[in-house]
């Protein structure tokens, strides 16, 4: 791949990179790490071999050897939300030591690294010196990156000075050997069998909305308060495609009336809403198909979550739930219409409000006053 990458580099006059986000800063945690060490084994355009020669002293064959360990263990696919759908981290072991890639989508990347790009591990992070630029006449503008890594992932900072200024860019979660998924498809959503489902290092005096954002840039995860089990974080989900079950970040609104926004996650048939409470984000509501399809709707002064099903076969039905807090239900409603003999040949339908049988006119002003205000969050 190194080899590739020069090739490329001489073949043009500038090698630019997709321009990185930036969120929080990653502060204290890169002290002792100068932005001028150097190189493990030489410049980013000498072959391997030329770099291990390079490797002369003690304390680089150190490094080396501490690389090689903890890359080993590190080897595998990520996966991260990007701008461009579902980003990848790669780290894989090649015949001339590891490669490091990041791939924002199919057709763009941030870095392709290898092992001659890191500058120094420790304290479970991974200090990458990236080439950026590469100019005509070897002069190089670098990328510093920090891949911090844990049980569950890798979150990635990055700068463009040096190591100490860098900026959380995105947290990847781990997959499988063979490129197979460590979590379980649940239809078009992903769900983590991870028992970990939560960051313990999170504040929990954090408020719903800060809480919401750290679930959005992929910090924390969320779970379905009936099965503790259940953690997902963002990246497990089919985010930002063009295709009928992905998912995309919605609005923030006030969904269980209790004065705090729960987070919308537009997606198949509904998508999922989250609430945040006690340090923690979790499932409030989740489509489940055509025969649940979730929206909500604005009823008698209060919002209610709605879960309906419209059939072709000739019923339609709608159950309501209204809450005053995600973990307060309060109230319900069903209402419908259904065919009373489906084979007559003059089919009759029949309108049903909470059990009893309504008039047509009845049916059809309850309808037009409820299904008005309703808010489709589809994909």
């Amino acid at each position: 791949m190194k080899q590739v990458k020069m090739a490329m580099a001489a073949g043009a006059v500038m090698l630019m990179l997709s321009s990185c986000g930036q969120a929080d800063s990653l502060g204290e945690a890169q002290t002792g790490v100068e932005s001028g060490t150097a190189d493990i084994g030489g410049s980013a355009g000498g072959s391997q071999q030329e770099q291990d020669n390079d490797i002369g002293s003690s304390a680089d064959k150190d490094l080396a050897e501490s690389t090689k360990e903890e890359l080993e263990k590190l080897t595998g696919e990520y996966t991260y939300v990007s701008g461009d759908g579902t980003g990848r981290l790669i780290i894989e072991k090649t015949s001339h030591g590891y490669d490091i890639s990041d791939y924002e989508s199919e057709s763009s990347y941030r870095f392709l690294a290898d092992s001659s790009n890191i500058e120094a591990i420790e304290s479970n992070r991974i200090y990458l010196k990236y080439p950026e630029q590469v100019l005509s006449d070897g002069e190089a503008a670098f990328g510093y990156y920090i891949l911090e890594y844990g049980t569950d992932g890798i979150d990635v900072y990055y700068g463009k000075s040096t190591f100490e200024e860098v900026d959380f860019l995105y947290h990847s979660a781990r997959k499988t050997e063979a490129g197979s998924d460590a979590y379980g498809y649940e239809g078009s959503r992903i769900t983590s069998d991870v028992p970990n489902m939560y960051d313990e290092s999170v504040d929990s005096d954090r408020t719903a909305d800060e809480l919401l954002d750290l679930f959005i840039n992929g910090s924390i995860s969320a779970v379905d308060p009936t099965d503790q089990t259940s953690a997902f974080y963002i990246t497990d989900l089919k985010m930002g495609t063009e295709e009928w079950d992905s998912y995309s970040i919605g609005e923030k609104v006030d969904l269980d009336n209790d004065g705090e926004n729960e987070l919308i996650i537009c997606g198949p048939y509904g998508g999922i809403y989250l609430d945040a409470r006690d340090g923690m984000v979790y499932e409030f509501a989740v489509a489940e198909g055509t025969a649940l399809t979730l929206s909500y709707v604005y009823y008698n002064g209060a919002v209610w979550i709605m879960y309906s099903s419209r059939s072709s076969a000739g019923f339609e039905f709608y159950h309501m739930e209204k809450y005053e807090g995600a973990d307060h239900l309060v109230a319900e409603i069903n209402f419908g219409e259904e065919l009373v003999d489906p084979d007559h040949e003059e089919p009759e339908l029949k309108y049903t409000w909470n059990g009893t049988e309504i008039s047509h006119e009845e049916y059809t002003e309850l309808c037009s006053k409820i299904l008005a205000t309703e808010v489709y969050t589809n994909s």
